[in-house]
């Protein structure tokens, strides 16, 4: 890092202040890496916050009803097999991608994925809570041991990718705005975003696996009352 520097003849010592230019391209540069990404972690962390906030709000028949998206009847999902609970797992992570790659391929969907990213956090948040209300200590060690990894797997996935969607959904805002002239460029992006689309797929199958495993494991280990 460039910065000022003063020597003292009596002593020799050399002090070295940072050069406030230096670190301010070192902000920029982050901010436009990984600023898009930032905002969506803090969305999930707010949606989390009033997820939680309202889980001992809402009855148990909501819960069963939604239960793709909120993993509280650990009951019927004691009941499955093996490849019940990958499909069950995966098409809960399936449903947040799913609708990212269809926002990002329009020009409104901009304003969705960030939605998407407090939403995930709000059903996070409503069902850790529900779950350790119900089930108090057991509740959260199950949920803490075998609920959790998953989700956090998904949770960087899901962030990356929107961010992935949400630059793909402003292209097709420029599209539309400035004209057909750089619609070849935008070709190529949807191929390259298609082809990261495959990759994030395999890559929740990978989480739903985490999840299936750790249900095998450690589910039985638990005793719910």
């Amino acid at each position: 890092m460039k910065g000022f520097v003063f020597t003292f003849r009596n002593n020799k010592k050399v002090l070295r202040f940072p050069d406030v230019r230096e670190q301010g391209r070192t902000v920029r540069q982050f901010l436009s890496r990984y600023g898009i990404q930032s905002v969506f972690s803090a969305l999930f962390l707010i949606g989390l916050v009033v997820g939680a906030a309202s889980g001992r709000s809402f009855q148990q028949e909501t819960f069963d009803k939604l239960d793709l998206l909120f993993v509280t009847n650990i009951d019927a999902r004691m009941d499955m097999s093996v490849f019940q609970i990958f499909i069950s797992c995966f098409v809960s992570y399936f449903l947040f991608i799913f609708c990212v790659f269809l926002s990002g391929l329009s020009a409104w969907g901009f304003t969705t994925i960030p939605i998407l990213s407090a939403l995930k956090g709000f059903t996070v948040g409503l069902s850790s809570a529900f779950v350790f209300s119900l089930y108090q200590l057991s509740g959260i060690g199950f949920y803490i041991l075998i609920i959790l990894p998953g989700t956090v797997l998904f949770l960087f996935i899901l962030i990356r990718y929107s961010a992935m969607g949400f630059r793909m959904s402003v292209r097709y805002l420029r599209l539309s705005t400035f004209g057909n002239d750089r619609e070849p460029e935008l070709q190529k992006h949807i191929k390259a975003f298609i082809k990261k689309t495959l990759f994030v797929l395999l890559s929740i199958g990978a989480c739903a696996a985490t999840d299936m495993v750790l249900w095998i494991l450690f589910a039985n280990k638990f005793e719910f009352i």
